[in-house]
């Protein structure tokens, strides 16, 4: 790439089709270069079974999301030719993105920053106010996103003066004595935009000081999810600037950029239009598929960049979504691409029990009883425990299965919930127990279920009161309708025919506070925790008393077996993909229960798996809605998982499934499992070859297609570490009081011995 005529020219001069034809050259030479020196990139490409030869423009090029460079050391240089390594901004706890920089990078970066800055703001160095505390700046080999804003802005600056002190605190004295210095001169302001906002304009209005900033040429950029949940806008941050010190609209400049390109950035003109330079462009992609969105429509935004020698990061899908508003036509006069950004991806909604629950000092006024209140949970540890399956814990749940069955039908897992607590279904489970006449409930249970999954919590509560106990119930954070159907009718027969159960149930909301969780974790005989590994560990920073006992549900993936021969026989395919379907997308595979992996036997593999998937297909873009988020997610396991494991092929129906066939099978396989329509696939001639993935991290093995006999063959001779229940295809969401390999009623009741 000869960037010596770049440089030469205005950072905005190329016209669509000189510019296309530049980054097609310089792009696909740059994804040769790093295919060749980058072990995880060829990995990944070859995955995808990349052809350069098929490459008609840079459009074409594979991108890789952003989020892979906070999961692989992505470099295509040797360690001892980096000379600096880049991170994201990420508060504490977070994963960072890492970009290795040699020499070369690292200069062409700075060289097109001047090049596209200067366009803005002119060539000549004038006196610089950073609105940011010098601390971070610090460690000059290591830095951070902002850090390295802070350090490349400055080269346009003279006198760089910080404005905010170590503690964050605004330097009034300092700022005064700056301007005073420099009266009548252009100045350079710089800072992130939130930052600005909160510790400049902030502490100015508070203090009622008015410094003169009207020759001030301020840039910014980053924050503004934060200003947008203060319903600050772009328009209100310019014109609340210029009302407390003078700064021209005209003269306040947005950027966009990320240190996963640094250098690359896309500066805002007076028009309130984001440019793509000559060295960079931007693709807004649909996220339903990727393919390339018209100007004018929302989508997920694609950066390409021609700096990026050192490491893969030349083509990167962002989490961000914006909008392309034209090219080659702006007022400003500047060619290429402009665009407006609005923000992040929305988060899906993860229907799932493996959420994570980050416990934070608060205040107890923050608890909310739903079901009950403070004075009953202060009673609990003086009522006395049921007998497990005891009349009035059946009764009452069958009276609220009836409830339900009338008022939630429109909810199919709040009818699921009410069709498993009647009388006759729970009768059928007191008849697996032959021990239960000398047997109490151990007291007080405390649940803490998953904040994304409705009805979880409704399962474990029975649970809890079946085996005899009190219970308190943490209920989901989200504000889900199932939640309140339920515990309306838990109310309404509380407060008529059930009055004597009272004091066993309180339901709670309130947000991850470790002093509440404490208080309800002092005085349970047992504590439920569903949630995962993140949680459990959280959770456990509050103590138990001394004989409690505690049930956790940790991460767990499961698997499905499919008898090839059988499916191709089968009558009623139809039936057998509704099954998959609610095994799997119905939780958008977050539930522990959902199959991750597909495993196949039988001679008719290829003709069964062509039929299958295309009838999976069909009835998932029926049913099935995926969110922006889950698709960037997919392609980013996807290449995760390409550059560790050896994949044999990949198939990918954008965006509801993305199938990885693999030729053989390890217990680290499932580090890299996904949801939202992620699988696995393996041809297996025996069951005994599904071992390694039988670990004690497995949790439930659906079937179709094999009978009890092969399975219980399966189990006793070759004995897995994992594996709690084999249940039929279809099953694999039906709660039972043996959960995880826990025996519910037994675990949370105690036996009396009488000699």
């Amino acid at each position: 790439m000869e960037f010596d005529i770049l440089f030469q020219e205005s950072p905005y001069s190329l016209d669509k089709s000189s510019k296309e034809k530049l980054l097609t050259e310089g792009l696909v030479a740059l994804t040769r270069k790093h295919y060749i020196s980058s072990p995880h990139y060829k990995n990944m490409m070859d995955a995808i079974n990349l052809d350069l030869s098929k490459v008609n423009t840079f459009y074409d090029l594979p991108y890789l999301p952003v989020s892979l460079f906070k999961e692989l050391e992505l470099r295509s240089v040797p360690k001892e030719e980096i000379v600096k390594t880049m991170t994201s901004s990420g508060t504490s706890g977070q994963q960072v993105s890492k970009i290795y920089l040699d020499r070369e990078t690292s200069s062409l970066q700075t060289k097109v920053l001047t090049k596209i800055v200067s366009d803005f703001i002119g060539k000549r160095r004038v006196p610089m106010l950073i609105i940011d505390s010098p601390s971070v700046v610090k460690d000059k080999t290591m830095f951070s996103a902002r850090g390295a804003g802070i350090l490349g802005f400055s080269m346009f600056g003279s006198k760089c003066t910080y404005a905010l002190d170590e503690n964050m605190q605004l330097d009034i004295e300092g700022l005064k004595s700056f301007l005073e210095s420099n009266k009548g001169d252009t100045i350079l302001l710089f800072g992130f935009t939130f930052m600005i906002w909160q510790h400049f304009y902030k502490k100015l209005i508070s203090i009622g000081f008015k410094p003169d900033l009207s020759n001030a040429v301020l840039i910014h950029g980053g924050g503004w999810k934060k200003l947008l949940s203060e319903s600050v806008s772009p328009t209100e941050f310019k014109k609340c600037l210029n009302d407390v010190c003078g700064i021209s609209i005209d003269h306040v400049h947005d950027y966009y950029g990320m240190v996963e390109q640094t250098g690359t950035i896309y500066m805002e003109c007076k028009y309130g239009h984001l440019h793509a330079s000559n060295f960079s462009d931007v693709i807004i992609r649909r996220p339903k598929d990727f393919s390339v969105a018209d100007f004018g429509e929302k989508g997920i935004m694609e950066v390409v960049s021609l700096l990026p020698q050192s490491y893969p990061g030349h083509i990167l899908l962002t989490e961000d979504e914006g909008v392309i508003l034209g090219e080659d036509d702006c007022p400003c006069g500047r060619k290429g691409k402009y665009f407006k950004i609005f923000g992040r991806i929305q988060n899906a909604e993860i229907r799932g029990c493996s959420d994570t629950y980050a416990a934070t000092s608060g205040n107890m006024g923050e608890l909310k009883y739903i079901v009950g209140n403070d004075s009953i949970v202060s009673d609990m540890p003086n009522i006395k425990p049921m007998s497990p399956f005891s009349d009035e814990a059946i009764t009452f749940l069958n009276d609220l299965s009836k409830i339900l069955m009338r008022i939630g039908r429109e909810y199919s897992d709040v009818a699921t919930f009410g069709f498993w607590c009647r009388r006759s279904a729970l009768l059928k489970e007191k008849e697996k127990y032959d021990d239960l006449s000398h047997r109490l409930g151990r007291g007080i249970v405390f649940h803490s279920t998953p904040s994304n999954v409705p009805v979880n919590f409704a399962f474990s509560f029975a649970a809890g009161l079946l085996a005899g106990n009190a219970n308190i119930v943490r209920l989901p954070a989200k504000g889900f309708p199932q939640v309140t159907i339920i515990c309306n009718a838990i109310n309404d027969l509380l407060n008529d025919s059930h009055r004597n159960l009272i004091p066993y149930i309180c339901m709670v909301k309130y947000p991850p506070i470790i002093e509440i969780t404490d208080k309800f974790s002092s005085i349970c005989d047992s504590r439920v925790i569903w949630g995962g590994d993140a949680t459990i560990e959280e959770l456990r920073k509050s103590p138990l008393r001394s004989r409690a006992n505690e049930v956790t549900f940790a991460d767990r993936y499961s698997i499905a077996i499919i008898n090839a021969d059988e499916y191709i026989k089968c009558t009623n395919k139809g039936k057998v993909v509704q099954d998959f379907y609610n095994d799997t997308y119905f939780s958008d595979q977050n539930a522990c229960t959902s199959p991750r992996m597909i495993i196949w036997i039988g001679d008719e593999k290829t003709k069964a798996k062509k039929e299958f998937w295309s009838d999976v297909s069909i009835l998932v873009r029926k049913n099935y809605s995926i969110a922006s988020v889950q698709c960037v997610g997919k392609l980013t396991a996807l290449y995760k998982a390409a550059s560790q494991l050896k994949i044999k092929d990949v198939q990918i129906e954008a965006p509801v499934i993305t199938r990885i066939a693999v030729d053989q099978l390890n217990e680290d396989i499932m580090e890299y499992k996904y949801n939202s329509g992620f699988f696995f696939e393996y041809d297996a001639k025996t069951l005994s070859e599904l071992l390694p993935v039988c670990t004690n991290k497995c949790q439930t093995l659906t079937y179709y297609g094999i009978s009890k006999d092969e399975l219980e063959k399966f189990f006793c001779e070759c004995k897995p570490q994992g594996v709690d229940r084999a249940v039929p295809m279809g099953k694999s969401m039906d709660f039972a009081l043996v959960w995880d390999g826990y025996d519910l009623i037994r675990t949370l009741s105690r036996k009396v011995s009488i000699m």
